[in-house]
């Protein structure tokens, strides 16, 4: 059973890792919308991370069919070890690069307080009647 958890691991590595660019590839085209077909230019930053995640990817595709053979010839099985410690492993690395793939694709800001919206439409307000 080893196998078969290392191998659902590496799918929830793949399904993570795909989010990132899946996201950055979006706001790319709406921006290339925006500015009227002209192409945003991509810093180097941000074109290394698209690589790693990518990899990170492949890896994944290619690590998938080499458990699955391991799985089917019975390398690695033990009944010793409980598989609700594998499943948690499992949910674990997927949930944590889940985790970390959406934080960086959207980055949340903060959302202004009531109370300061509430002052801001009120300068608002003594603005356009001072004038």
């Amino acid at each position: 059973e080893p196998f078969f958890w290392l191998k659902i691991t590496f799918l929830g590595v793949l399904a993570s890792a795909s989010f990132f660019p899946t996201v950055t590839i979006i706001k790319k085209a709406i921006e290339k919308k925006d500015a009227g077909g002209v192409v945003p230019k991509v810093s180097e930053k941000l074109a290394s991370r698209l690589k790693s995640v990518v990899n990170a990817e492949l890896t994944g595709i290619f690590s998938i069919p080499l458990t699955a053979t391991l799985m089917a010839r019975g390398v690695g099985y033990n009944e010793d070890i409980p598989w609700q410690a594998e499943a948690a492993f499992a949910f674990l690395v997927t949930a944590g690069l889940s985790y970390k793939y959406v934080k960086e694709a959207l980055p949340f800001k903060k959302k202004k307080k009531k109370k300061q919206l509430y002052e801001e439409e009120k300068e608002k307000e003594k603005k356009s009647n001072e004038e």
